[in-house]
């Protein structure tokens, strides 16, 4: 048994070291906040981005390979700064904070990213640390 231990050890310590290396591939809102996030899209964000936010004319889709083609490498701070500066393209600047992650949270559940035990934060320090990656 011993072994095993030295040999996760290193790992562990490199994650407590390293939280740049979260990703949303780790659990990084639950699943309310997504429930919560579907319905203010419903109402806010569906009229241009798609019931299923398959994005509509040049609206640009909120789920799939194009969506996550566009956000590969960045991170979820980018999509929140976005989202609360730019949408809604009719109302800009009128999402609130914590609407904004329960979008975000629904956005993540739509592209097949696990829940996890945490809400997705509603500041974007915080979601510095948060990796948009493509789904393995």
């Amino acid at each position: 048994g011993k072994l095993l231990m030295i040999g996760l050890l290193p790992s562990v310590l490199f994650a407590q070291a390293a939280p740049h290396n979260v990703s949303v591939r780790d659990g990084v809102y639950i699943a309310e906040q997504a429930q919560q996030g579907k319905a203010i899209y419903q109402s806010r964000c569906a009229m241009c981005h798609g019931n299923s936010l398959e994005g509509l004319g040049p609206n640009s889709p909120l789920k799939g390979p194009v969506f996550l083609n566009n956000w590969n490498g960045q991170t979820v701070a980018d999509l929140f700064m976005k989202t609360i500066v730019m949408m809604s393209a009719t109302n800009p600047g009128t999402l609130k904070p914590k609407e904004t992650a329960e979008i975000l949270a629904y956005i993540l559940s739509a592209n097949k990213f696990p829940a996890g035990k945490a809400e997705l934060p509603s500041e974007p320090q915080p979601l510095e640390m948060i990796h948009i990656v493509k789904p393995e």
